[in-house]
């Protein structure tokens, strides 16, 4: 049995079962845990769903943690914890945290890693990717009047997305402006302009990757940044990129260098270069094969399935 933990809100895992079907999937969602029985002892745990179908540590040979969340942090807020229900909905979290760590413990985890992002940040990222790729030069600085960049074009962009404004859920999107225009008691993480002609994002999922183009030409007088048009506007114009030969034989070198699965790899190309900007190791990616056709959701499944060869994630000293 395959054990899914996330929400009921991602819409990945939704797509995803629907391809896969039901039999063989036990899906826990954190934002109703009071739906579900739950047990921890020396035994192991127990889970129990509102149809009383059961996964333990004996029926589940497969865990894929995806995108979980505290109801405090979910975008979508049922309403107002109290005190009370903070405190059952933490404790919750916190044991459903550990029954993913025996699980991983048992090598059961596969494509993505727990809390990934703490082990395998930005920096860490970049400082591995100067090793196989083209790497824009970036500094990251708070209450400093240092000036690198002698005014050439930057961009700045949030290491985090958190909101500026929580009410009207502003965030700062990747953003091209001057370094004398940035204040300098706020963090900035900067990196030089990159005058690039598409956006190439990669799905990588252990041993296979699918490579993506989006042409900046139908957006570069509005944003520079893709994220802040609606996925409606772009996600039928990305299409199928070619790697150059190099540049898969890097990104394999890069991701076993960080041990990693899965990632969605984005870069800046130029009809010539490749210039590495992030993975995010427990990325979206359905929309760019929504309908299953270019063999991304396939291999997902493949990885993922309760009945195919597992291939646990490696083990990690926290």
């Amino acid at each position: 049995m395959l054990l899914i933990y996330s929400t009921t809100f991602d819409t990945t895992i939704d797509m995803l079962i629907y391809y896969m079907g039901e039999n063989g999937v036990f899906r826990f969602n954190s934002d109703c845990f009071e739906k579900y029985k739950i047990v921890l002892n020396n035994d192991g745990f127990e889970i129990r769903d509102p149809l009383d179908r059961i996964a333990n540590n004996t029926n589940i040979n497969k865990v894929l943690y995806r995108k979980p969340s505290l109801k405090q942090d979910l975008l979508i807020k049922p309403k107002q914890l109290s005190d009370e229900e903070d405190y059952i909905d933490k404790e919750l979290y916190y044991a459903a945290r550990e029954i993913i760590n025996l699980a991983w413990m048992q090598r059961k985890v596969v494509l993505i890693e727990p809390l990934v992002d703490f082990r395998v940040g930005k920096f860490v990222q970049l400082s591995v990717a100067k090793k196989y790729f083209n790497v824009p030069n970036y500094e990251f600085r708070y209450n400093t009047k240092l000036k690198e960049f002698n005014d050439r074009d930057i961009v700045i962009k949030s290491l985090t997305m958190q909101p500026i404004d929580k009410k009207q859920y502003l965030v700062l999107y990747t953003t091209k402006t001057k370094e004398n225009g940035l204040s300098d008691n706020q963090p900035w993480m900067i990196q030089e302009y990159i005058d690039a002609k598409y956006d190439i994002t990669v799905v990588f999922i252990r041993d296979k990757m699918f490579a993506f183009e989006l042409d900046r030409r139908n957006f570069i007088d509005r944003t520079v940044d893709w994220r802040e048009l609606s996925v409606d506007k772009t996600a039928s114009n990305w299409q199928v990129h070619d790697l150059k030969k190099d540049i898969k034989e890097n990104i394999y070198k890069f991701m076993n260098d960080l041990k990693l699965h899965f990632g969605r790899l984005d870069f800046l190309y130029d009809d010539k270069n490749y210039y590495f900007l992030e993975v995010n190791p427990n990325g979206q990616w359905l929309w760019l094969d929504p309908k299953n056709k270019l063999g991304v959701i396939k291999k997902f499944i493949e990885e993922i399935h309760p009945d195919t060869p597992l291939n646990p994630i490696p083990t990690q000293v926290r």
